[in-house]
């Protein structure tokens, strides 16, 4: 599959989705690879971060142009199981080049008002790729959430009139998070089945459609 994690707005959690998502995977067994978007869209600190701790790398990682991913894709995909994509923020060119590339958008978000209407310009791009052919599927992700929220299955956002479905899987506040930006560790890597782990781990069974144990190859 090759997934996307998308948001114009900055700070919202897109590389820190990224590699947790990726280095899940890659602990069950899968083939990742990380593409960070015109090298600016965070990946490639935290992996020089993680180089700098003498940490084994898990999955791949290159540098792709937004121009190149349309054509660029289909090598990654064909050499991998799964393909992430780490955009940058602020950059709709970039935006638009990935949305009609992926086979699924992820758009991490915080849970207010506010950041909801930011996050209009990002949901209106997502909306015309899902005019194109072949479309992508596309949800929201609710990050840094305090305890206490819960997602119903099926649940809808809307904003300025337009609706895209909300992940069930829920990325809470938590400081393994934050730690794992700082130090280039992955979240397991931090707390061992902990409850940031417990997070990513239930995003990437509802995205990637993978039961939350170690696959054998």
């Amino acid at each position: 599959m090759i997934a996307a994690l998308v948001n114009l707005t900055p700070g919202v959690g897109r590389t820190m989705l990224a590699v947790n998502l990726a280095g899940e995977l890659a602990l069950q067994g899968r083939r990742v690879v990380v593409l960070d978007v015109d090298g600016v869209s965070g990946t490639g600190d935290w992996i020089a971060r993680r180089r700098a701790n003498a940490l084994p790398a898990l999955f791949d990682s290159a540098t792709i142009a937004g121009t190149q991913l349309r054509h660029g894709l289909g090598g990654f995909a064909a050499s991998f199981d799964h393909v992430v994509i780490d955009t940058p923020s602020r950059s709709p060119a970039a935006l638009r080049a990935v949305l009609p590339a992926a086979e699924t958008a992820l758009i991490p978000i915080q849970a207010d008002r506010t950041s909801l209407g930011r996050c209009a310009a990002t949901m209106q791009l997502v909306i015309e790729a899902l005019a194109m052919e072949p479309a992508p599927t596309a949800s929201l992700v609710l990050s840094k959430v305090p305890d206490g929220l819960w997602v119903k299955p099926g649940s809808e956002a809307t904003v300025l009139g337009l609706r895209l479905p909300v992940s069930a899987a829920v990325i809470r506040h938590r400081q393994a998070f934050a730690d794992s930006m700082d130090t280039g560790l992955l979240v397991p890597e931090l707390e061992m089945a902990g409850q940031a782990e417990a997070d990513i781990r239930h995003l990437v069974s509802e995205t990637f459609g993978l039961a939350t144990a170690p696959v054998a190859d």
